[in-house]
């Protein structure tokens, strides 16, 4: 779906496949960047402060299933990872994180540095060994 036409009908459906399979057919509403990155930033944590150990890219994807990953995140100005470093850590420092946690972003392609929050992960994934493979570093053991 990409007319406005179309949304009412759309939210219909949406909210009564919610309601069969969850009994709650509330929404909520994502916004579409067709041309996007998928950018990841994993964070440790103690509880108290956190510490970002850098960014993967998760763009190449298949059903939803992650097919390569990259890290550092290649072709990003570093201001922009940064910023995302710095929204990861926020939030992993508001949640008192303890352990591992990757904040998974949306990065528009189309030109400027903007960004969005699609998840976080308060877990190690099993992507963790890109990173251990880049920072020489053994996660689980940190964690």
């Amino acid at each position: 779906m990409r007319s406005v036409e179309d949304i009412e009908s759309a939210v219909e459906q949406c909210a009564a496949e919610a309601l069969a399979a969850f009994g709650n057919a509330g929404l909520y509403v994502e916004e579409l960047l067709p041309d996007c990155r998928h950018v990841e930033i994993q964070v440790a944590g103690d509880g108290e402060r956190a510490v970002a150990l850098g960014s993967r890219d998760c763009t190449l994807q298949r059903a939803r299933q992650k097919l390569i990953e990259i890290a550092p995140a290649p072709h990003m100005p570093q201001r922009l990872l940064d910023r995302m470093s710095d929204a990861a850590l926020s939030m992993a420092t508001q949640a008192r994180l303890t352990g591992l946690g990757t904040f998974e972003f949306l990065v528009d392609a189309s030109g400027g540095e903007r960004f969005v929050f699609v998840e976080a992960n308060p877990r190690i994934q099993v992507e963790h060994t890109v990173t251990e493979e880049v920072l020489g570093l053994d996660l689980v053991r940190l964690q």
